[in-house]
């Protein structure tokens, strides 16, 4: 008998600690992990704060895509405050490791001199290096490679930059990878002024699931009335589930259509709070916000001011500065 009770004290301290961990002021860092596999992963679904914490964890064990990912949050100075030593750093040790796009941005810092001495030489040694990580990777049939020559090809800094570029972005597209997808999509829809095949690769993106493409694709459906929105219902399907699956960004994104009228979506403010919450529950720091909101003047939700400045206090924790004022 008293070892029955011994054991279920013990897996009640189990329950408690656990609660503890995640009732904790940074347990936002912790539950995205069990969605998203790298910072790279997490970025690329909106969820910020993971993907800080997830980069430098892995740019320490030698991931070097995660390494790159913190040289351009340190260039941008949109989530970490800019810092161009930092930046270069990163993009040094990326390109060491055989990341040609980490290799591509430090020939930009020499070329402007941020973070490093400005050097002709320099800027186009880690030009060279980054075409030939590519070059190599794509006669290797590795995606990314594809991919960052079709970009180089794109942004000019190789000869002949659209027919080639978008030659490369095809090939990379056609072996899945997403964000070739989008790339090229992004192409046809801004500056070769296509829609049809800007329609046919944002598809593609979003077959590959990429949340950005199913966004752009939904968009698409919402201006081009030539477009038969019976079409959508997959789109939709599939937007869910990458949505539930850690996508904040695309949670976000059907949320905030659900609160709005459209051609593909009439005002649904219940569905509109689901996708709100899921989006806050990723990280997304505007769809914290936006929650608070929700909460605040009762739409979707019973009105409640405490769980309003909930939100608010984890849109401010999240980054979203607006949201401090509202606490």
């Amino acid at each position: 008998m008293k070892s029955k009770i011994l054991l279920i004290l013990i897996i009640f301290f189990i329950f408690v600690s656990s609660c503890a961990r995640f009732s904790a002021s940074d347990a936002y860092l912790y539950i995205p992990e069990l969605y998203h596999k790298s910072g790279v992963e997490a970025y690329d679904n909106g969820n910020i704060k993971a993907a800080l914490h997830l980069a430098k964890a892995a740019c320490d064990n030698y991931s070097y895509d995660d390494c790159n990912l913190l040289g351009k949050l340190y260039l941008e100075g949109r989530y970490l405050d800019k810092d161009y030593n930092k930046a270069a750093s990163y993009f040094n040790k990326g390109c060491i490791g055989k990341n040609g796009y980490s290799c591509l941005y430090m020939g930009d810092m020499y070329n402007t001199g941020f973070g490093v001495r400005q050097s002709d030489k320099k800027r186009d040694e880690y030009y060279k290096q980054a075409f030939d990580i590519f070059f190599q990777e794509c006669n290797d049939n590795i995606s990314q490679g594809c991919r960052g020559l079709g970009e180089s090809y794109l942004l000019g800094y190789l000869e002949d930059p659209y027919e080639e570029g978008a030659n490369y972005l095809k090939k990379a597209c056609d072996k899945k990878d997403d964000k070739s997808c989008l790339i090229l999509a992004d192409y046809y829809f801004y500056k070769a002024d296509n829609k049809s095949e800007a329609f046919t690769y944002y598809n593609a993106a979003c077959t590959n699931h990429n949340s950005q493409g199913c966004m752009k694709l939904l968009n698409m459906y919402n201006r081009d009335k030539s477009k038969n929105i019976k079409e959508t219902s997959p789109i939709l399907s599939k937007a869910d589930k990458m949505c539930k699956s850690g996508a904040s960004n695309l949670c976000f994104y059907l949320g905030d259509m659900y609160r709005n009228y459209s051609r593909i979506s009439k005002i649904n403010s219940e569905k509109s709070f689901d996708y709100i919450r899921y989006s806050c529950e990723f990280n997304h720091p505007y769809g914290c916000k936006v929650l608070g909101d929700m909460y605040s003047t009762g739409f979707g939700v019973e009105e409640n001011d405490g769980s309003a400045k909930s939100y608010y206090y984890k849109a401010c924790q999240l980054g979203f500065s607006a949201a401090c004022n509202n606490q």
